[in-house]
């Protein structure tokens, strides 16, 4: 029976169809023509700024990544796990699997990096999203106090589970601070053949896991300016500290695989936070929207990457 349920809510299709009906709630009360011919007005420079902002956010993230297997970092490697992360943006949304996404990101680098062993490059895969999921949570937590103590409505238990979640990556940034990991983990039979990957967490590494928290704070900082900047543009007038205390909060419950890149869950959770904090139905949905299409736009890069490159594709889909 659990496999069954599993199988059903892990679709696609059920992702489709719950992202269809969340849409059609989030939008039966606005004039979706109108809407759309409010697209279509967007100033070009805005699509520009935009769209290059969305690139060196995607560069910034993959500087980090690099940062976990190379102390000297040249301009071509940082291309190289740039291009990954592209691809990883296009499979993640048109592959029936999210793993599909991590797969390829480890495909690239070990295909242009043969020298490196193949599971240092998926530890350093799931290294680089620890980081910078615990960035996000502490920078959750700091504005979310800011803003109750300003007056914003946030929910208890989210406020609960950010203070859990910053103590529990508190905890395993301590064991990795202070403790040779390196030399501990691997004792463990199950464990035993990731050695390699263990590697990251040892005491010379350990300034470059400093080096990718510091990053994190800086990339994380830009994407929600740009989605504050973006609801600006769209009339919002939300305030940028409601933007800085909402957006994490959004985005950890946005990890639920619940729907098809994150249309609809988006735009239904855009409007119960943003609307008490002085937005308008209307502009609330074009900034979900416009940011929507921004990420598709992401991942359709990837898939033209992907289009000059049949090799990785074969062994992506092989892989999955």
């Amino acid at each position: 029976m659990l496999n069954f349920l599993k199988k059903i809510f892990g679709s696609r299709w059920f992702k489709f169809v719950f992202s269809a009906v969340l849409i059609y709630f989030a939008f039966k009360k606005v004039n979706v023509v109108e809407l759309f011919y409010e697209i279509k007005r967007i100033p070009v420079w805005f699509v520009l700024v935009s769209v290059i902002w969305s690139f060196l956010l995607v560069a910034l993230i993959s500087f980090r990544w690099s940062l976990l297997l190379f102390s000297k970092i040249k301009i071509k490697t940082i291309l190289t796990f740039t291009r990954a992360s592209f691809l990883a943006a296009f499979y993640s949304l048109f592959f029936p699997t999210a793993v599909a996404g991590e797969v390829s990101k480890w495909i690239v680098v070990d295909q242009k990096y043969p020298e490196i062993p193949k599971t240092k490059v998926l530890g350093s895969i799931v290294l680089d999203r620890f980081i910078g999921f615990s960035v996000f949570i502490a920078l959750g937590l700091v504005t979310t106090i800011i803003g109750k103590k300003a007056g914003l409505m946030v929910p208890n238990y989210v406020f609960y589970l950010l203070i859990i979640l910053t103590i529990v990556c508190f905890l395993i940034y301590t064991v990795i601070y202070f403790f040779d990991v390196s030399k501990i983990l691997p004792k463990a039979k199950f464990l035993n053949k990731l050695d390699d990957a263990f590697d990251l967490l040892k005491d010379k590494n350990k300034s470059q896991i400093i080096k990718c928290f510091l990053i994190s704070i800086v990339s994380e900082t830009l994407w929600i300016l740009q989605i504050w900047f973006v609801g600006q543009q769209f009339g919002t007038k939300v305030e940028i500290l409601s933007v800085f205390v909402f957006i994490p909060v959004i985005s950890m419950i946005l990890i639920l695989p619940i729907s098809i890149g994150g249309f609809g869950a988006r735009e239904q959770l855009y409007l119960l936070f943003f609307l008490q904090a002085g937005g308008t139905t209307e502009s609330i949905l074009l900034m979900s929207t416009f940011l929507g299409i921004l990420g598709i736009f992401n991942a359709l890069f990837g898939g033209v990457l992907l289009f000059f490159d049949q090799e990785i594709k074969k062994k992506i889909v092989y892989r999955t």
